[in-house]
């Protein structure tokens, strides 16, 4: 049976597998024996181990940190980089973000597109090539990363205790090649109290990552707040609700989540708040200071530029920013950013930059620095996915530059290809994440001919 049957084949037991490993809900927790990120994201990597066997590739499960199934003979290795694990699933999804439901040519539920759908479609593309008997001068390994969203610990476990792969790519972003990506900064505002006068409690956010879509604050009730809020939202239009709680009220404010790489594609739900906040005068004197510094240096922004690091290079464009989580209390305050940065910068220089512009009281914590990543146009790799790219789709392929971060920073000769196609909308980290079936096959596709023509 040639390989074009053998794909059709093998169709619907791949979406069968897709709407299967949605329902496993794959958010890190707190480690358990044996299960460094939680069960969840141990139970998916089983699954697909445990599929991969059943295809009779050979695997092998790193202490629940990472995994790999793979097939063919060589020296040489071809890597495939996917994770299993999810950002949390967030509010309001139409469809259950973990029942891998199918609506109109669509499976639903947090992962479909970031990255279990092509994690899998990944797998069956192997095994394709498996059943159809080609020869492989390369081995072809898919490895299964578990915390790609919150620091990609399992590829540097990885990286300790395997072989690096020759060559690779990680389908977790965007067609036809990204063969760079900015650099990836992610750090902590904070500041100390002592008045407790009039104090307040606000939290919002989940993951720097992610564009927050809620926040709520705790705080004294006055003559005349209801007004204020109403005056408030017939400015903006904000969606904030207030409830009576005790002698107390706690605000809400909705926003619209999004990727922490493109943080203008979603509403930020502190942002909202803390503009609130600021303009009624809430809180101790310290954290009105401290609010007032977040409304006005970061507050809607997404560029840095009242923080001095609005940067841009021609490689990779402009530096993004995302205000990702929001903890004030009594004593203390923690405002959580993330920021992407353009390939010719250095991390250290951006915290500098931002050191110049704070205030007093308020000062940087918990840097995690992720350097750029750029794997140049004529290197081999980038060759062998354009010349794959173009015959399997008849399109021309070239090379582009994003900020969001993929396990291919992780590698050498490592690009992200896929798993979305040009025009398409962004869902990742979004609620009612999807893959459209269409989608997921024609990748099944590409994966199943690039691996061919790299490893054959």
């Amino acid at each position: 049976m040639n390989l074009d049957a053998i794909l059709k084949q093998n169709e619907e037991a791949l979406v069968n597998s897709v709407c299967e490993i949605l329902k496993i809900r794959s958010v890190q927790e707190n480690p358990l024996p044996g299960m460094p990120f939680g069960k969840g994201v141990a139970d998916a990597l089983n699954y697909v181990l445990k599929l991969a066997e059943s295809f009779g590739l050979r695997t092998r499960n790193l202490d629940n940190f990472v995994g790999w199934a793979e097939w063919g003979e060589g020296e040489e290795m071809i890597g495939v980089l996917v994770h299993l694990d999810v950002v949390p699933e967030g509010s309001n999804w139409t469809y259950p973000p973990y029942g891998g439901e199918i609506h109109a040519g669509k499976i639903y539920g947090r992962g479909a597109s970031d990255n279990k759908g092509p994690a899998i479609a990944a797998l069956y593309a192997l095994k394709a090539l498996k059943d159809a008997d080609i020869k492989f001068k390369r081995r072809v390994r898919i490895i299964f990363g578990t915390n790609e969203e919150s620091g990609m610990e399992c590829i540097k476990y990885y990286l300790k205790h395997d072989e690096m792969p020759t060559m690779g790519f990680s389908p977790d972003a965007e067609y036809p090649i990204i063969n760079g990506e900015k650099g990836i900064l992610t750090f902590s505002l904070k500041s100390k109290f002592n008045d407790m006068k009039n104090s307040l409690i606000l939290k919002g956010g989940e993951r720097a990552n992610m564009v927050p879509d809620y926040a709520e604050c705790c705080m004294d009730y006055y003559e005349g707040l209801e007004r204020d809020l109403e005056k408030f939202i017939k400015k903006t239009g904000f969606p904030l609700e207030l409830v009576h709680s005790n002698d107390k009220v706690i605000i809400k404010s909705f926003g619209v989540s999004a990727h922490g790489s493109l943080p203008e594609k979603g509403q930020n739900a502190i942002a909202r708040l803390v503009s609130f906040l600021y303009e009624i005068g809430a809180g101790s004197d310290e954290q009105k200071k401290f609010i007032k510094f977040i409304n006005e240096k970061i507050g809607f922004e997404t560029n840095g530029k009242s923080l001095g690091i609005d940067f841009s290079d021609d490689i990779s464009g402009k530096l993004t920013l995302n205000l990702g989580v929001i903890k004030l209390n009594e004593e203390e305050a923690k405002a959580v950013i993330n920021i992407r940065y353009p390939i010719s910068f250095k991390g250290e220089d951006i915290i500098e930059k931002i050191k110049q512009n704070l205030i007093e009281g308020i000062y940087v914590d918990d840097i995690k620095n992720s350097p750029p990543h750029y794997v140049p146009e004529d290197s081999p790799i980038v060759k062998a996915l354009k010349d794959a790219y173009e015959k399997v789709t008849g399109e021309k392929a070239y090379c582009f530059t994003i900020g969001g971060g993929t396990y291919a920073r992780m590698m050498k000769n490592t690009v992200a290809f896929g798993p979305a196609f040009p025009g398409k909308p962004e869902v990742a980290h979004e609620k009612d994440e999807y893959i459209e079936i269409e989608d997921l096959i024609k990748n099944f596709r590409i994966y199943a001919y690039v691996l061919k023509e790299l490893a054959s």
